[in-house]
């Protein structure tokens, strides 16, 4: 039987995509084309992510878990040193048919990660110093693979800047479970966290690397340049490294004040609200392309009915997972009783995250000022709260203090969109 729709169906059909994309100011078509791909990616990343947090909490002490969270965050803070703000900038120049900028976008981000190695050697020597060996030789293998790892991420700019979301979200499924699988390969042979560190490092870079080579052998990304990437890039890494710190200082600040068994814990408590948020990033990946394409003026007449449709969803996932929290530890982390509380609170601080929405418009139309303001004083207030509260109050003030500084992120981001759309206005009317 042919299944065929008919014209009448098919303009049917095209009819209520039209109501619709009127009524949610979206162009739908391209949301769920593109939407199934980065769910589909984000999906594979949380799952994965989830696999080895279930692992983490079956095969390793909470010590042993916790000093490889804590040498996972230092490497990740370091990488502040690199050019963090690469990524977008390529994306930029794909979308704009220059993908010349991608070809010479790896040299360019091997040399500026050498800072990382430099410092992470420092680091080794200090803590040779302080007698602690662990960590001397956790530093050493940060030194020897970090200068690697942002370009071992670049293929994804690549993807994202051509619109090309089912090779993102395939190539995405497999730079997840191929680490994740090592990972999970290495924690059941042994129960070092230096080992377990090499494991996630090395294979990471390997996995990026292979993906960005078949990029470049079967893609054949064109040769036209854009002279303005390398510029570009370090203002956006510069107004990232503040954000890059603060994206992994609480891990810092636990272990500090608190120890590896508190950081296990806490690492566990937020792990699954991180996750969750990070399926929800396809939406600023999917609006990414568009807003460089769009005028600014035009953009933001619909903007505002987005974010805040957007914040809705995010409410009610979180509302979602508070509830189902309890169960969900008492199947997968039945060692992990005392996180349930916290992972519950923790849940609010999803309902801001669609700051990065306001974000990615910003990065799209090089709004430097604003981006810089957001970058500096976002940052900040989420450190140092992060220090008061946690010295003050245990895991339950690392947990307040990352929500509190996540709202008012939020609310910064929309006051710096509005301002730009003002300055914007007044720079078109002279």
């Amino acid at each position: 039987m042919n299944h065929t729709p008919t014209p009448a169906k098919k303009s049917a059909s095209g009819g209520l995509i039209a109501h619709l994309e009127r009524a949610t100011k979206t162009d739908l078509s391209y949301l769920t084309k593109g939407g199934f791909w980065l769910t589909l990616d984000e999906a594979a990343g949380a799952l994965a992510a989830l696999l080895l947090s279930v692992a983490f909490a079956y095969f390793l002490p909470k010590e042993v878990y916790g000093t490889y969270r804590y040498l996972v965050a230092l490497f990740w803070v370091l990488t502040a040193l690199t050019m963090t703000g690469l990524p977008s900038v390529i994306s930029r120049s794909v979308a704009r048919g220059k993908e010349g900028a991608f070809r010479s976008s790896f040299k360019f981000s091997i040399v500026w990660g050498l800072p990382l190695a430099a410092l992470a050697t420092a680091g080794s020597a200090y803590y040779y110093w302080q007698g602690n060996m662990e960590l001397v030789s956790g530093l050493l293998i940060i030194a020897a693979l970090g200068p690697f790892m942002q370009a071992a991420i670049l293929w994804s700019s690549y993807f994202t800047g051509k619109k090309d979301f089912r090779s993102l979200a395939l190539c995405g499924a497999l730079f997840a479970f191929i680490p994740a699988l090592t990972l999970l390969g290495t924690m059941y042979a042994v129960k070092n966290p230096l080992l377990l560190l090499a494991a996630y490092l090395g294979s990471t870079v390997a996995t990026g690397l292979c993906i960005s080579l078949y990029i470049f052998l079967v893609r054949k990304p064109n040769t036209a340049a854009d002279p303005e990437y390398k510029n570009l890039g370090w203002h956006f890494s510069a107004m990232n490294l503040l954000a890059t710190v603060a994206q992994q200082v609480d891990k810092i600040v636990v272990f500090h004040y608190l120890g590896a068994a508190q950081l296990a814990v806490y690492a566990l408590a937020t792990a699954l609200p991180e996750q969750i948020k990070n399926v929800f990033g396809s939406v600023t990946t999917l609006a990414l392309p568009k807003f460089i394409e769009r005028p600014y003026a035009e953009v933001q007449k619909t903007f505002w009915y987005r974010l805040w449709g957007f914040t809705g969803v995010l409410t009610v996932a979180a509302v979602g997972y508070a509830l189902v929290a309890p169960f969900v530890f008492a199947v997968f982390f039945p060692a992990y009783h005392d996180a349930i509380l916290y992972s519950q609170i923790f849940a609010l601080a999803l309902i801001p995250t669609g700051n990065t929405i306001s974000i990615a418009l910003l990065q799209a139309h090089k709004a430097k000022r604003e981006l810089y303001v957001f970058n500096v004083l976002s940052p900040v207030f989420q450190i140092v709260s992060l220090i008061v509260l946690t010295s003050m109050y245990g895991l339950m003030g690392a947990v307040v203090a990352r929500i509190i500084a996540r709202f008012l992120s939020f609310a910064l981001a929309g006051i710096l969109v509005q301002a730009y759309g003002v300055r914007e206005s007044k720079l078109l009317t002279k």
